[in-house]
């Protein structure tokens, strides 16, 4: 059963603009992220030579993981609605010697530039507790439509537990007096989604990242037998 999620009152528009004013804060105000990022880089198990997207890089630290273990002979590509955020990324990438293997694309998760099946792995952190309700499916088809028969999907996000400190009362308290102030994310479910789109092996790991903020690690494969 979909449980409830809050809706997003901010435009894509919006959401740019935002993300464009924290670029040079980003990192500094999310180092509760680390830690489930951290998890979910593990269970992306990247190997050398795959070819891998991340979609919503922000200032590029987990694609910058990725550019090193796809090594010499694979691909990372990341894509981000942001400029000022991919500057960043981009900065990131070159003071580590990594920019012949890491290409960046300004540009929107529900249509994706790439051919089908262009991808081993696909990655995306904090950007479907940004997303509007309606669009998440769409944006979910895209990144199935990018992945390999045998690629996996890692998505990490925002979420809700069963436990009391787990329920994301007052956060959601705060994200209806003012989206903004909270980057525009909000607590989302994503595991029944990619059940019902046919991912399979679908599985969930609860976090709490910083010790406050609930957060769901979501995985699972495009076709059984993936590794």
């Amino acid at each position: 059963m979909m449980q409830e999620v809050i809706r997003v009152p901010l435009s894509a528009r919006k959401i740019r603009r935002l993300y464009d004013f924290l670029s040079h804060i980003y990192d500094f105000v999310t180092r509760y992220e680390i830690s489930p990022k951290k998890e979910a880089l593990k269970i992306s198990n990247v190997q050398e030579g795959s070819r891998v997207l991340e979609v919503g890089f922000g200032t590029g630290r987990i694609l910058l993981e990725f550019a090193r273990k796809v090594g010499n002979t694979g691909e990372a590509y990341g894509l981000d609605l942001s400029r000022k955020m991919t500057d960043r990324a981009r900065r990131l990438i070159e003071r580590n010697d990594l920019s012949e293997r890491t290409s960046f694309i300004i540009g929107n998760a529900g249509n994706l530039p790439f051919l089908d099946s262009a991808f081993d792995m696909v990655f995306s952190s904090y950007m479907f507790d940004l997303i509007d309700t309606p669009a998440i499916p769409g944006i979910l088809a895209e990144l199935k439509r990018v992945l390999k028969p045998t690629g996996r999907l890692v998505l990490v996000s925002l979420s809700k537990g069963p436990r009391w400190y787990e329920s994301m009362k007052a956060y959601e308290f705060l994200y209806r007096l003012s989206p903004s102030l909270l980057g525009g994310c909000r607590p989302v479910f994503l595991e029944p989604y990619l059940e019902k789109m046919g991912f399979k092996d679908v599985k969930r790991r609860l976090m709490h990242a910083g010790r406050l903020m609930t957060t769901e690690i979501v995985w699972a494969d495009k076709a059984s037998g993936s590794s």
